[in-house]
């Protein structure tokens, strides 16, 4: 999955030059605009990988997850703007066994960050591209379901089969925002988000990783 990701980004990237022949640049107003839209690409697991063997949960987690995220960047400045981002992903299906049946769920997490995008460059007309850096602070909720066949759900003794924790947090990052057109911009991105909840979901604690997605956006 995550191979097939990557070449998909990778893909993205080579027919950038594509996507912006028979456009006319408008780079020269960029750092004044404002910048909304939407990045799809991978994310890649860094923290926990399984839970303890003895128990009642197993679970179907890849290392790697496709991720989605909407942004909007709010210029403040040439060579910077807060973004504001909302992210999903998903770590993998669970399986819940009682001492009766076995349950099926899934944990999905939803990072929410307020960051700076700092433009160091911002002043090199001869690149067509802007290259910024990107530290933020936010949150991220987790959420772990687990619903039974006949679509209620059940608490058990000493377990919680539906759960929540919420995890403020840091992101570091960096990547490319590139006009390509007065109001059409393409943006490639990469941000590590460690995520060690106070109390684990589906056993699990660290849900810490990093993204790297490609997309695009309205310039105004």
């Amino acid at each position: 999955m995550l191979i097939k990701t990557i070449i998909f980004i990778i893909s993205g990237i080579l027919i950038l030059p594509l996507a912006s022949s028979g456009l006319q640049l408008e780079k020269k107003g960029f750092p004044q605009k404002n910048f909304a839209g939407a990045r799809i690409g991978a994310w890649t697991n860094s923290g926990d990988e399984a839970a303890p063997t003895d128990s009642p949960f197993s679970m179907e987690f890849d290392n790697s997850s496709v991720y989605g995220e909407f942004f909007y960047a709010i210029r403040v400045a040439p060579p910077l703007a807060v973004e504001i981002s909302l992210g999903l992903y998903s770590r993998g299906d669970i399986q819940y066994s009682s001492s009766t049946a076995t349950y099926v769920g899934a944990v999905n997490l939803y990072p929410m960050f307020l960051s700076t995008k700092l433009y160091p460059f911002f002043k090199l007309e001869s690149l067509p591209i802007y290259i910024y850096a990107q530290p933020g602070l936010g949150f991220v909720y987790g959420s772990q379901s687990v619903i039974d066949y006949n679509d209620y759900y059940y608490t058990y003794y000493g377990y919680t089969a539906e759960n929540t924790e919420t995890k403020f947090t840091y992101m570091l990052g960096g990547g490319i925002d590139w006009p390509i057109g007065t109001n059409i911009g393409l943006t490639m991105s990469y941000k590590y988000m460690p995520v060690k909840f106070g109390q684990p979901l589906a056993e699990i604690k660290d849900y810490s990783g990093w993204t790297l997605t490609v997309g695009a956006g309205y310039i105004f």
